[in-house]
């Protein structure tokens, strides 16, 4: 019988040690946490010989200790919970949206015609020049920061689903049609199924600037969220705590991301990669 490690206190096993014997960690993640270590070392050596601004740099284990007292004030899931709640509902709008004028565009004339020059001219504008104009005309609630988050992601969806449909293989639609399928059932099977990838991807990227817009919107126009938290401990020097704030910003990137592709690989188990 294999021997098992125990919860002290308890005698209660935990976890087989062959199991953790046999324990890997990928590749990617040991990476991470090698650049990790990396630092901490470097903050060691620094206390040594202080080469460096310790407060300016805090090291990682530092940034733990500021997370960890975010935790017990009670504030940490406040913030973190307003900023993915946003993105989430900004994302929620945009998909949509994108992915149906996309299909409009790329189907219709007149909707190219009409739809297109505008998308086109509006899409160059940087998203934070017109936080300010948001603000002036929604207000500084929640509205503000879901269509802040939703112009900033839609275009990027709506570039990517256009140029995958106009790319479906017309043999797979001549197909469909000697098929009998109607245009409704040609839409679905034929161009959303192929362009499906394609809209998976462009998601990410979507995100992932949606990760990085929110800390604009809360800057200022916020009383909590992740962004606040950064802006509101530069006020007060708190360099742990931006920091902290900073890692929680990229750690949900990192994990919607790899989310997204878990999500991808099972979607799309079909495709090589």
């Amino acid at each position: 019988m294999a021997s098992h490690t125990d919860i002290p206190g308890t005698g209660r096993p935990l976890v087989p040690l062959a199991r953790l014997r046999g324990l890997r960690i990928p590749p990617k993640a040991a990476t991470l946490i090698a650049v990790i270590a990396a630092w901490q070392a470097l903050a060691i050596l620094n206390g040594h010989w202080q080469f460096y601004n310790a407060t300016l740099v805090p090291s990682p284990g530092g940034i733990v200790a500021a997370t960890i007292e975010l935790w017990r004030e009670g504030t940490l899931w406040t913030h973190l919970s307003a900023s993915c709640l946003r993105v989430l509902r900004g994302m929620a709008l945009a998909v949509p949206m994108a992915v149906i004028m996309a299909y409009l565009v790329a189907t219709l004339k007149w909707a190219e015609i009409v739809f297109d020059p505008i998308i086109e001219f509006i899409r160059p504008v940087p998203s934070l020049a017109l936080l300010p104009i948001f603000i002036v005309w929604f207000g500084i609630g929640e509205l503000t920061k879901t269509i802040f988050i939703t112009y900033s992601a839609f275009f990027i969806i709506f570039v990517a689903t256009l140029e995958a449909i106009r790319d479906v293989d017309p043999v797979l639609r001549r197909a469909a049609g000697s098929m009998g399928m109607s245009s409704r059932q040609m839409a679905y099977h034929v161009t959303f199924k192929s362009v499906l990838p394609q809209i998976m991807v462009s998601i990410r990227l979507a995100l992932a600037t949606s990760w990085f817009v929110i800390v604009g919107a809360e800057f200022l126009a916020a009383n909590e969220g992740l962004g606040y938290l950064i802006n509101f401990s530069r006020v007060w020097f708190k360099i742990d705590t931006m920091m902290a704030a900073a890692a929680m910003i990229g750690l949900l990137g990192l994990a919607s991301n790899y989310l997204l592709l878990a999500l991808e690989r099972r979607l799309f188990a079909w495709r090589e990669r």
